[in-house]
């Protein structure tokens, strides 16, 4: 049985309820549609910030791969969101109609369509009282099983989010030889683009283009993410600006063991998939990250700061390596080139403090809470799994240098 947790609000949500008849058609696998609302305030401690970038995330996906989004430019209201839900909860019970009707109740309610939304729900809406009991139920069985978000779907005891984690789920159902006969692999596609390649070693203006990675020694999807966004400079004319942050742990957010076991999980298998070693980690909670962020200033001085940021990663993620420790923050500094004896010196310096409560404050005033996100002008995205979007856009900007950077068009299709 293959579980889909779907949140009438949630814009991640809507794109992959787009591709599951396809992936219906191709896989012999049952599916079931859960309604779920708002994961817990534990779990979802920014809903603002995700909301807003949901929405352009979404628009971001469907001008890349075959996807529709349409939006009026601001989050659903709550009470639109609520009757949809109340809507789709008188529906659960067949998966084809649910996809249906889940796709045309989306479309109404992301572009701010009133009437149809309306007209769409009516009287088969469930009551109010009703629906709310069912949703809190329908998330409390989804918390037991071992998730808390939307947008996912379920296999095996195994959990995939949206579409990015598409390719996992395919490789499992091919694994479980659930694939139909002459059936063909990859239910997402992406848009071609005919752009030509880049020229020279110039940027916009004979200027490289910049962009800010805003990091954490304690996010394994930054550590995910690192290397591939390095390797940024040598294939393109672009520079990387890290912007190291503190991680929202020590910014005030707990997280729950639900959520952090995921993102044991979820980074294990994209870590495969790139290549990479993980799982061997030492978290750098508390002392660990003070002492590896004081060496940030003269790793940057030395013109070693990529070496060390990587070695850091790495070595927190990977291979197990304690930073609270001289032993183990020495191993880490002199592997990035630095000198151990001159580096431990800084180990009391305090400016970095500064630097990164404000990189903090300019993510959050970009919209954005979390490691990595990536800006480029005016052009954000966030998450490990948008590098590929990220190189698209560099080609663009390289193909057109007219391009201002702004978000495109609202409606994709």
């Amino acid at each position: 049985m293959l579980h889909f947790y779907h949140r009438a609000d949630d814009p991640w949500s809507h794109l992959l309820l787009q591709v599951l008849p396809t992936l219906l058609e191709r896989y012999d696998v049952p599916l079931r549609c859960v309604t779920v609302p708002l994961p817990p305030r534990d779990y979802f401690p920014r809903p603002d910030l995700v909301a807003r970038h949901a929405l352009r995330d979404a628009v971001d996906l469907c001008r890349h791969c075959e996807l529709h989004f349409e939006t009026g430019g601001v989050p659903p209201s709550g009470e639109d969101a609520e009757l949809a839900s109340r809507r789709l909860l008188a529906a659960q019970d067949s998966p084809s109609h649910y996809l249906a009707l889940a796709r045309q109740v989306g479309e109404a309610l992301f572009r701010g369509d009133k009437a149809r939304l309306q007209a769409l729900c009516g009287p088969q809406a469930l009551p109010r009282e009703a629906a709310l009991r069912r949703l809190e139920a329908n998330q409390r069985r989804q918390l037991e099983a071992g998730h808390y978000n939307s947008g996912m779907l379920a296999f095996g005891g195994t959990w995939y989010w949206g579409v990015d984690r598409l390719p996992h789920l395919e490789h499992d159902l091919l694994t479980a030889g659930r694939r139909r006969p002459d059936a063909s692999v990859g239910v997402l596609r992406r848009r071609s683009m005919s752009l030509p390649p880049p020229q020279g070693t110039a940027g916009l203006r004979g200027q490289p283009i910049e962009i800010d990675f805003f990091c954490s020694f304690r996010s394994p999807y930054a550590y995910l993410a690192a290397e591939r966004t390095f390797g940024l400079q040598r294939r393109y004319p672009v520079r990387i600006r890290p912007r190291l942050i503190v991680p929202m742990k020590m910014a005030g957010f707990a997280i729950p063991e639900l959520k952090a076991r995921y993102f044991r999980a979820d980074p294990a298998r994209e870590a495969l998939r790139h290549g990479l070693r993980f799982g061997n980690f030492r978290d750098p909670f508390g002392p660990g990250l003070e002492r590896a962020m004081a060496l940030v200033d003269f790793a940057q001085r030395s013109g070693k700061l990529e070496p060390y940021l990587l070695s850091v990663m790495q070595g927190v993620w990977a291979d197990g390596i304690d930073t609270a420790t001289d032993d183990g923050l020495g191993r880490l500094a002199e592997r990035a080139g630095l000198d151990w004896h001159e580096a431990r010196k800084e180990l009391g310096a305090e400016d970095w403090r500064g630097w990164a409560a404000a990189n903090r404050a300019e993510l959050e005033r970009i919209g954005q809470y979390a490691a990595p996100t990536y800006r480029m002008g005016d052009w954000v995205t966030w998450g490990q799994d948008r590098i590929w979007m990220l190189e698209r856009e560099i080609q663009a900007r390289l193909a057109s240098p007219s391009v201002s950077g702004a978000l495109p068009a609202r409606v994709c299709t």
